[in-house]
């Protein structure tokens, strides 16, 4: 059996302590690592020793009763999210660590959230309660009230001789109540873990039950009766005689400037010289614990590599069999500015940040012709402040950066049809697209309603690609677009004059032709936040709160002449509020703030006129179509073009 788990957390709740004690008690490491030392195994980056955080998900193998475990530590600070979530998409299971003192934090109920997008099992286990002020009463009470009445208290149970044991009324109550097999031995009394292990089993794998421990990493506590448990009561099963299946989550640098594409072997097998991606090779497959890896000639079901000699993979992509491509749910709400020395050349910057881009995706490195200027799309100031430090380290380039700005999306308001033609002289196609609006966070999806018989299935499977490809930009501001589903309703191909690029080009222009007749919306992005307040000051900071458009859950008091606030606000009027609370409280207000979504912008017309963004002035993003009459080729706006459309015939 293998089995790939993820440690997850906020900030500062020890969660590489934690990994770094299973790797002890496992002997994958003669000595536990410290972060405050900057030993720890997980944490090998220069910058992540002397930062004293995870910036970089990290990996370790190791064996436990004949079966194969892949340790994934992932950042636990707001900043390098969109890292955390790329690891998501390969987890079997999940442990999220809490903070015995602090509790459910911001970023704690944003993991819980995507764990329940990716629908991945978790196990909880709740850390430094050697601490006084830790208590795991009140951490499960308040586990159940903001996550879950599913997450169930394991600690009491009885763990010397394996998992038999006593169970607690709460756990015995909600596995008998998810399997009504149960009930009869329930009401007996006579239940035991043999006659209730297959229930357990199956109601933490399908995320009905939520097991909770308890215990201090630093010191070891609690960690046996956790693992105890975890591995009895964590299965999977991989198909290895089926075709190879992989997925791509993550690419590397090493030192010596390799790419490493990271994945996992969903089904089938892959060996070196596999040619896995249109026609690139594998040279190498890697195993790592930490920053040391040993090689293979084959991987298999359930494992996780990283393999050399790919070049153009992304993290997300699906390999072999698997060709879907997971849209994240993080964003970057920020944007901003690349500042470098006049003497360094604009591509030597451009190549960097396009390298840092294909281990970050969230990134997306633009440079804006019309500006000179290179922009990036990042999280927060503690990744502006690393991004520096690894140019610096790696590249031997200062760089700095501008005062960041906020990254807004577009997407359509009701469905809308769009066509493109391309038909320069011995080329042709014809595309014919409905535009619809998504759910927010959902991205861009597509499907087909076109029969075969009109288009073929090979080019219906190209259109698939161009519309997944690039970034296609809105009409309002230039900005991404999002949350929309691209349905093919048509398209026609010529026998003799379409190759290779004519179905990019009408693709592209019909997103774009029917954009420009649709009702656009401007997206903003929004920040849950929570704020700690004197009662006091309650009323002058919720009135605070409204001025900057943000919404409010009733206040919450502690009892302690305290209260805290929870609710959303756009990140154009909160992104400084942290200082600026500071300074109207006098330090006796503390917030915290998590990205939460994307939603209508709260003033859009006062935004789109800042940008001064002319759609019809945008060569690179043509809404116009390319016809041929008579061996001539001529070009027909947006707004005429459907009347020379052939699939409109």
């Amino acid at each position: 059996m293998k089995i790939t788990f993820g440690i997850l957390a906020h900030v500062d709740a020890g969660k590489t302590t934690f990994s770094e004690q299973i790797l002890y008690q496992e002997k994958v490491i003669r000595t536990l690592g410290r972060v405050d030392s900057q030993t720890a195994c997980l944490d090998h980056d220069e910058i992540e020793k002397t930062r004293g955080i995870t910036i970089f998900s990290d990996m370790a193998c190791y064996t436990h009763n004949d079966n194969t475990y892949y340790l994934v530590d992932t950042p636990g600070h707001v900043d390098f999210s969109a890292e955390m979530e790329r690891t998501l998409e390969i987890m079997d299971y999940a442990i999220l660590v809490v903070n015995g003192s602090d509790g459910v934090q911001g970023h704690t109920e944003t993991i819980w959230k995507l764990l329940e997008r990716y629908q991945i099992p978790v196990f909880l286990f709740i850390n430094k309660l050697d601490i006084p002020t830790a208590s795991y009463e009140l951490i499960v009470k308040e586990l159940k009230n903001q996550l879950s009445d599913r997450i169930l208290d394991f600690q009491d149970m009885n763990f010397k001789n394996g998992m038999e044991g006593t169970f607690t009324d709460d756990l015995i109550d909600n596995v008998s109540e998810l399997d009504e097999g149960l009930v009869d031995e329930w009401l007996e009394g006579t239940m035991s873990y043999e006659d209730m292990k297959p229930s357990l089993l199956t109601q933490i794998k399908k995320r009905r039950l939520f097991p909770c421990f308890g215990g201090s990493a630093l010191k070891g506590a609690g960690l046996y009766e956790f693992l105890t448990a975890f591995y009895e009561l964590a299965q999977t099963s991989y198909e290895t005689s089926d075709v190879f299946r992989g997925r791509v989550f993550k690419i590397r640098y090493d030192e010596q400037q390799e790419r490493m594409t990271y994945l996992k072997v969903l089904s089938g097998s892959v060996k070196v010289r596999d040619i896995v991606s249109e026609t690139e090779k594998i040279h190498q497959i890697r195993l790592f614990r930490g920053e040391k890896f040993t090689t293979a000639t084959e991987a298999t079901a359930g494992d996780v590599v990283a393999v050399t000699g790919l070049i153009s993979t992304v993290a997300g992509q699906g390999l072999g069999a698997c060709q879907t491509r997971e849209n994240p749910y993080l964003y970057p709400a920020l944007q901003a500015r690349v500042q470098y020395p006049p003497d360094i050349p604009d591509q030597t910057v451009l190549r960097i940040f396009h390298m840092l881009e294909e281990e970050d995706p969230s990134l997306k490195a633009e440079w804006e012709e019309s500006l000179q200027q290179l922009k990036v799309n990042v999280m927060g100031r503690i990744q502006l402040e690393v991004l520096e430090e690894t140019v610096l380290r790696k590249y031997q380039v200062p760089v700095t950066f501008g005062n960041p700005e906020v990254v807004y999306m577009e997407t359509v308001k009701e469905p809308v049809y769009g066509y493109g033609h391309f038909e320069p002289l011995r080329h042709y196609a014809e595309v014919a697209l409905r535009i619809e609006p998504a759910p927010r966070g959902e991205g861009i999806t597509f499907e087909s309603e076109c029969h075969v018989d009109r288009l073929g299935i090979n080019y219906q499977n190209l259109i698939r690609t161009h519309v997944f490809e690039t970034v296609h930009k809105g009409i309002l501001t230039g900005s991404s677009l999002t949350d929309v589903k691209i349905v093919l309703i048509d398209g026609i191909s010529h026998i003799k004059h379409t190759e290779g690029g004519d179905f990019r080009e009408a693709v592209y222009r019909a997103i774009r032709q029917g954009l420009m007749k649709a009702d656009n919306l401007l997206l903003e992005p929004y920040y849950r936040f929570s704020l700690s307040i004197p009662d006091t000051l309650a009323g002058k900071l919720l009135n605070d709160i409204t001025r900057r458009y943000g919404v409010y859950e009733a206040p919450v008091m502690d009892g302690s002449g305290r209260c805290v606030v929870t609710g959303t606000g756009p990140v154009s009027s909160f992104m400084n509020y942290g200082e600026e609370l500071l300074m109207m409280t006098g330090g006796r207000a503390g917030i915290s703030m998590n990205f939460s979504h994307y939603d209508i912008c709260h003033n859009q017309d006062e935004v789109v006129a800042s940008y001064h963004y002319n759609a019809d002035a945008d060569v690179k993003n043509p809404s116009c179509s390319v016809f041929c009459h008579k061996g001539t080729s001529f070009v027909v706006n947006w707004n005429k073009a459907e009347d020379y459309m052939h699939t409109l015939r």
